[in-house]
């Protein structure tokens, strides 16, 4: 299947000459809140730090000038869980940050992330526009909208510092859970396939090039509406409105060249 990582004929793509533009809001929270979204079938998710605050991020990236989209992009939106690390059954830990949820905007990209990468993707209308000094973002679903995500009062800073990663952050990698439901309506429930996975930047194939960077004020507005309005969606973004927003600590903006197909994403066991 033709996708991010080859063409048709299998050949390897690159893709340093395609654009991103990520906005992300760090938040603390929780830690009770945000522990109940970690896997329910396993144990072995944790956070490193004890406390019982812990942070997340909504993290938005648009991508532009994708060769595998026709010279295309899309926008993707997921909540990222930092701090987080996997225990596997020999006693090895990994580092992360855990993406319980990534929402797109396009079919391609969800059904080759779902089944290539084994990433909880979902459909969602996801709308950015930018402003003189503002960034804001509408998630949606078939005219219900259920999130508001805004960056104000936006300065530039120095883009040094800064990762070009999915979550906004500069961590080891992105932690996820692979559960595939098997055939059959007598059996539903059962999982062909079920295991954590693990995308170590470190491994991939290309690292992002942060150009320039802008950083705010950071709101976030999550409204779960009701099984009329999110007749799919209603049980996840519940979740989210129970989030507690504790304090903002950052906001940012980052804008650069090269994305990352993630091919570096693997099995942990």
């Amino acid at each position: 299947m033709p996708g991010p990582r080859q063409d048709h004929f299998g050949v390897e793509r690159q893709s340093a000459h395609s654009t991103f533009t990520t906005a992300s809001i760090k938040f603390k929270t929780s830690r009770t809140v945000l522990q109940n979204l970690f896997p329910p079938n396993s144990t072995s998710y944790r956070f490193t730090s004890p406390g019982t605050v812990a942070y997340a991020s909504y993290s938005c990236t648009t991508l532009n000038k994708m060769d595998w989209l026709g010279g295309g992009g899309y926008s993707f939106l997921g909540l990222f869980i930092h701090g987080v690390e996997y225990v596997k059954k020999n006693g090895d830990v990994v580092h992360g940050t855990y993406m319980p949820v990534l929402f797109e905007n396009l079919t391609d990209p969800i059904v080759s992330g779902r089944e290539e990468l084994g990433m909880p993707k979902l459909y969602a209308s996801i709308d950015p526009y930018r402003r003189e000094n503002s960034y804001r973002i509408n998630a949606g679903w078939q005219g219900a909208l259920w999130g508001n995500f805004s960056l104000t009062e936006l300065k530039e800073s120095s883009p040094e510092a800064e990762g070009g990663s999915v979550s906004g952050e500069n961590d080891d990698g992105i932690l996820t859970y692979r559960s595939m439901p098997t055939v059959g309506y007598k059996i539903r429930g059962q999982a062909d396939a079920e295991y954590p996975c693990f995308v170590p930047y470190a491994e991939d194939n290309l690292k992002p090039k942060p150009e320039r960077v802008w950083k705010g004020k950071g709101e976030i507005k999550i409204d779960k509406l009701d099984w009329d309005a999110l007749p799919t969606l209603h049980h996840i973004i519940e979740r989210f409105e129970e989030l507690p927003v504790y304090e903002v600590v950052q906001a940012k903006l980052v804008m650069g060249t090269g994305v990352a197909d993630v091919r570096a994403a693997q099995r942990l066991e």
